[in-house]
């Protein structure tokens, strides 16, 4: 169904439980979280003595959660089980050598 939106009764039982769905999804929310709090940290201009670190500790946090709960969205819409709404594309075959 390439293109197409798969409902919950489409979507394989077990496929969202699979360790490389997970994987991906940990990698993206792992980096999501470090990307906010260098965002944060630069945008306030402070030095690291002055930053209210639980302010940004939680909105951090909050992203992750937030990478996590699109990558489950993410995986009804995704035709290889995958976090990621983007298909990956199939490797090319190896060209044959002519004879």
């Amino acid at each position: 169904m390439p293109g197409q939106h798969r409902t919950v009764d489409q979507v394989p039982a077990g496929e969202l439980w699979k360790p490389a769905f997970w994987k991906d999804a940990a990698e993206r929310a792992v980096r999501t979280t470090a990307q906010i709090m260098v965002a944060l940290i630069l945008a306030a201009g402070t030095g690291l003595l002055d930053t209210d670190w639980l302010a940004y500790l939680s909105s951090a946090a909050m992203a992750g959660l937030l990478s996590v709960l699109t990558s489950v969205a993410s995986e009804m819409k995704s035709p290889d089980g995958t976090a990621s709404l983007v298909s990956q594309p199939s490797p090319p075959s190896p060209a044959v050598p002519p004879r």
